[in-house]
């Protein structure tokens, strides 16, 4: 099977984010199958951007063929980002029947976080015939009015991007979601005969490498802690207001004396949580780590902390990375996210307590504290094993490919 995978952030190892199309690809080309990842030259989200002179540019990384498009860059959520959206689904649009002839697709995933890359796919579908795939990152518009208060529904951009949303329901021939309430979104949203399917995130496990070594500095701190008995709850990630990490600050004067806070990485609100932390001596903040010595990172906390705002949102699933690198971890996880189907809930390993709650936090913390290390020991092993057996791409590989193979069937019988 062709499969063309419209991704306007794809990444790999080799740039960085967003991985999971470059990992779903790896597997499926070990499987038989043919993919090729389209996607735009720039991205915010990547660590490195590739090099590239001119549109359709092609790169073979695994077996995987991406190709390129040249796309504005930009430096945050401004006009310019807005730009290289359009500038990127103009140019699929516009060269529709050039990639249906030169990639002749068997089927057409667009996944770009945002809906709008609909149209460009129904434009290739309309010179090849083949189905349609929207995968759900994110529920747009539903997000963007969550991160931005002031957007309401009468927006002029927000009712954009609800019709965008609106038509990959109508228009495409199934829906793939990490999210695994999003079913309900959509039945909400009107449409109750929707081909859908949830196939949540994963992890890499046959070729990882080995985790990389932390800086001695930091090292040394978390063996100081250990040295005086200190029961550390560690936090690694993006520090926004998303992240909820206002009840860290709160709960560390509810806490007993014996635990240590620890925030490691960097975001628009780490300087304004420091300055909420001052005069607190068992808050502390780090800078970030790369993504390879995140397994060294994790090892050092007890317990782990995960938080998100109290929004409606978030009740529809969420499908952060971090869930899966802290369940590999094998550690206790301290869980304040109101979200459908968590599988830190489903697994075992986490106290699940209400968002952006201090108190709650702090007596989480203290149930923690007080268990014996085989018991913390069993509680991360049981979110380790949910992994392994649940989320390894591998077999999330397979079931998105039965989930498209489901479609073209139906069209074929017709």
């Amino acid at each position: 099977m062709n499969i063309l995978y419209i991704e306007h952030y794809a990444g790999s190892d080799q740039y960085g984010m967003e991985f999971r199309p470059f990992y779903m690809a790896r597997e499926w080309v070990k499987m038989g199958h043919s993919v090729t990842i389209l996607a735009a030259d720039f991205s915010h989200l990547r660590k490195v951007n590739p090099v590239v002179e001119k549109d359709f540019t092609e790169e073979l990384d695994s077996g995987v063929r991406f190709v390129w498009l040249k796309t504005n860059k930009y430096r945050r959520n401004d006009h310019m980002r807005i730009f290289n959206i359009l500038g990127f689904l103009n140019k699929v649009k516009k060269h529709a029947k050039f990639i249906a002839d030169t990639y002749a697709p068997d089927v057409i995933i667009h996944s770009s976080t945002y809906p709008m890359d609909v149209y460009a796919a129904q434009a290739i579908k309309a010179h090849c015939g083949a189905p349609c795939f929207y995968e759900i990152h994110d529920l747009w518009p539903m997000s963007l009015t969550a991160m931005a208060s002031w957007l309401s529904e009468k927006n002029p951009l927000i009712r954009y991007v609800q019709k965008a949303e609106d038509a990959c329901y109508t228009l495409d021939d199934g829906v793939v979601s990490i999210l695994p309430g999003a079913l309900r979104h959509i039945e909400e949203r009107g449409f109750t005969n929707v081909n859908y399917h949830n196939v949540p995130n994963g992890v890499v496990l046959g070729d990882m490498p080995a985790p990389a070594p932390l800086p001695d500095e930091l090292t040394a701190r978390f063996a100081h802690w250990k040295a005086q008995g200190k029961f550390v709850l560690l936090y690694a990630g993006g520090h926004a207001r998303s992240n909820a990490l206002d009840c860290l600050i709160q709960a560390a004067d509810l806490v007993d004396a014996s635990v240590q806070i620890v925030l490691v990485g960097k975001g628009e609100q780490k300087e304004r949580l420091i300055e909420l932390a001052k005069g607190k001596e068992n808050v502390t903040f780090l800078p970030p780590v790369e993504k390879n010595q995140i397994p060294s990172l994790l090892a050092l906390g007890d317990a782990l902390y995960l938080g998100a705002k109290d929004d409606p949102l978030y009740t529809y699933g969420v499908g952060m990375n971090k869930i899966f690198d802290y369940m590999l971890a094998a550690k206790p996880v301290i869980n304040s996210v109101r979200s459908a189907g968590n599988p830190m809930e489903l697994s075992g390993c986490a106290l699940t307590i209400p968002p952006e709650d201090g108190q709650a936090l702090a007596a989480a913390v203290d149930e923690l504290r007080q268990k014996d290390p085989a018991a913390l020991a069993e509680m991360g092993q049981k979110g380790y094993e949910y992994v392994i057996q649940n989320h390894e791409y591998t077999v999330l590989a397979q079931q998105f490919i039965d989930a498209l193979t489901s479609a073209r069937k139906g069209n074929d019988e017709v």
